[in-house]
């Protein structure tokens, strides 16, 4: 998948695991551990089949693990050999080509300056690694083993020996602390959210971290060191971790970065002596010897080169050309293949963002009319080939989207904040207004100029007056792309009758980049953002917190300082069970309907929820199991060449 603007790779360890299901108390052992744990009204232990308990001095308890599950139990044992979904007899070598549409002017992924490569594989080890077909494990990487006590108010990370980074020197306790400690600087946020999960850390041995957290009880927090991508300190030394710069960093994962021309192609060659090549988590995947990537200006120029078969996968985020296609030679013989690929993690998030740090778009009301100028059944007919449902939710495919009126424990959770959200949020259902034909639409733009005249709105010959300048509305609406003006063209129209100004712009990525890092624009769309999370944790402050909102370079891209939203988000960081972390997510989710912060569009995939179409050349291996969380679509890490396939494609070719 490809990376999103502010620098979260799709594949990013950024992502979080989803638990069990709601009402679901995880509990440690089975029996007697269980019934001792309950008499100590332990509410929520993390659960590991295969950890032990080791008394320390005072009469408290330690629990050793190799896995660490947020909720529920690991599905891999400490003697585990490969992962279901990977073949470790998988054969290693060939390229896999993808394209991306863009450019690069660094490689430096930590800085906030200059515009890294989309998508980078891994060429950063983390402490663990998290498995695709559950939600919410982690298991060794370069941490061999874990320690820590019940209350999480600490853990312990013992370094696996072997561990290297590319240039052979061994990954130390330091590396670990100097990551720490650049999180505090000015760096991308998959980095900068360690600052708010982190205390303190410490040595505590040759090969041992301890990292003390800024809250006891809290099961997510582990997780944002687990999956922090390591920095080495000995070449930081000698070079400037907030520059922009085109040297190839220096990493530890599967992954390096080879041949490239800026802005133009990159390659990641496989390093064959690769340290953790064999550990459980690794085998079977990362098989093949180059991955490269090309970068197109156009979407369409990036069409005819997979056409050409100088591409070799493409995750679908349209359907248009889906009936054309089935007449291509190519498709008939099928020498390229079209899969869908079940999942279970949320939607990313694709819609038009409303900037509130604006001060006429402070206001709910006008974000409300806006709403119902988005007709979605039109877009769908017409532009969409019919593909594509809509998105309801900001959690869209899981149980943290509000539904129907709340009740249990998210009503509980709403009730704190009653006086701080809109009346709505407890009397009707999160609903999406219903255009498609022309009776629709006038009815909707009917309640629209019902909605600005009773806020107080004025026009005056044709043009909705601003309230506080009394200059007429006008918006700038910013796009990554030039063809997304379609999309939103029946939307403007639609402005424009209701008396607002709306033009389209779009810019190239480095200037998108810019204008989106320093939240320069009025209305936004943007490639999918808002990425979703199993298993939420901190970093949902960075999307929705108070603070996020004037931070460069965050995800809180509508600009969303709300108090029922920062309670929300810290009842769930609070959360000792699954019950309260869905339920104030369930809340959140409702508040930010409520207060129209953006409009959502379709699904990412033209497919139903929960589903990924895949276009690929048929040059692959890979098994029947395949991820169910956060599948790797444009790194393939767990597919292979099929020489057969291969060959057959190459006679193909050469007649």
């Amino acid at each position: 998948m490809a990376g999103d603007a502010a620098g979260f790779p799709r594949e990013h360890g950024l992502q979080d695991q989803c638990p069990p299901s709601v009402g679901q108390v995880p509990t440690r052992r089975r029996g007697l551990r269980q019934v001792l744990l309950a008499l100590l009204c332990i509410p929520l232990l993390l659960t590991m089949s295969s950890a032990s308990l080791m008394a320390v001095p005072g009469g408290s308890e330690l629990i050793s693990s190799h896995a660490y599950a947020v909720f529920g139990e690991p599905k891999y044992g400490p003697d585990f050999e490969h992962l279901d979904y990977a073949n470790p007899d998988a054969p290693k070598g060939g390229t896999l080509r993808v394209a991306y549409v863009g450019g690069f002017d660094s490689l430096n992924l930590m800085a906030l300056l200059g515009t890294p490569p989309l998508g980078m594989p891994q060429i950063y080890d983390a402490l663990m690694r998290r498995s695709l077909d559950e939600p919410a494990v982690r298991y060794p990487l370069v941490a061999e083993s874990i320690t820590y006590p019940k209350d999480l108010s600490w853990m312990d990370f013992h370094l696996d020996p072997r561990a290297r980074w590319h240039d052979g020197v061994p990954i130390t306790p330091e590396d670990i602390l100097f990551t720490i400690a650049q999180s505090k600087g000015l760096v991308t946020p998959s980095l900068k959210r360690v600052e708010q999960a982190v205390a303190r850390a410490e040595k505590r041995g040759p090969r041992t971290v301890r990292v003390y957290f800024v809250q006891a009880n809290n099961p997510t927090l582990p997780t944002v060191l687990m999956d922090m991508w390591l920095l080495p300190k000995h070449y930081y030394d000698s070079h400037d971790i907030n520059s922009a710069s085109l040297e190839p960093p220096l990493g530890s994962g599967p992954y390096k970065i080879g041949r490239f021309s800026q802005g133009r192609w990159i390659e990641y060659e496989r390093v064959p002596d690769y340290w953790g090549k064999d550990l459980p988590i690794n085998k079977g995947r990362f098989n093949f010897d180059t991955l490269r990537h090309d970068y197109y200006r156009d979407h369409t120029v990036a069409y005819e080169a997979f056409l050409a078969g100088n591409v070799d996968v493409r995750q679908e985020t349209g359907a248009v050309r889906w009936a054309s296609e089935k007449k291509l030679p190519t498709f008939r013989s099928g020498d390229i293949k079209r899969e869908m690929i079940p999942y279970r993690s949320p939607s990313f998030y694709l819609g038009l963002i409303m900037n509130t740090r604006r001060p006429a778009l402070a206001d709910r009301e006008l974000r409300r009319a806006l709403m119902l100028a988005y007709d979605f059944e039109w877009v769908r007919r017409v532009l969409l080939a019919g593909h594509h449902g809509r998105l309801t939710s900001f959690y869209t495919n899981s149980e943290f989207a509000a539904e129907g009126l709340p009740q249990g424990r998210e009503l509980e959770l709403l009730d704190t904040v009653r006086d701080q959200v809109p009346p709505e949020v407890f009397t009707t259902a999160p609903d999406l207004p219903v255009g498609g034909n022309w009776s629709n639409r006038r009815a909707n733009l009917i309640e629209a100029m019902r909605i600005l005249r009773a806020a107080g709105y004025r026009y005056e010959n044709g043009r909705l007056l601003d309230k506080q300048t009394g200059r007429p509305m006008a918006f700038e609406l910013v796009s990554y792309s030039p063809l997304m003006d379609k999309q939103v063209s029946l939307f403007i129209e639609n402005a424009r009758q209701l008396g607002i100004a709306v033009s389209f712009r779009s810019f190239d990525s480095a200037q998108f980049r810019h204008r989106l890092r320093h939240y320069d624009y009025d209305l936004l769309v943007n490639s999918p953002m808002f990425p979703g999370f199993e298993t939420p944790s901190i970093g949902q402050t960075l999307i929705w917190g108070s603070k996020a909102a004037d931070v460069p370079q965050s995800l809180n891209y509508p600009g969303v300082k709300n108090p029922a939203v920062d309670e929300m988000l810290a009842r769930m960081i609070t959360a000792t069970d699954r019950e309260t972390v869905v339920g104030a997510m369930r809340a959140l989710d409702r508040i930010l309907l409520w207060n129209f912060y953006a409009i959502p569009f379709q699904h990412d995939f033209p497919a139903p929820i929960g589903q990924m179409p895949l276009t690929y050349w048929d040059r692959f291996g890979k098994l029947e199991k395949q991820p169910l969380y956060m599948f790797s679509s444009l790194t393939l890490d767990t597919w292979w060449i099929d020489p057969a396939k291969e060959a057959r494609l190459s006679q193909g070719r050469s007649r």
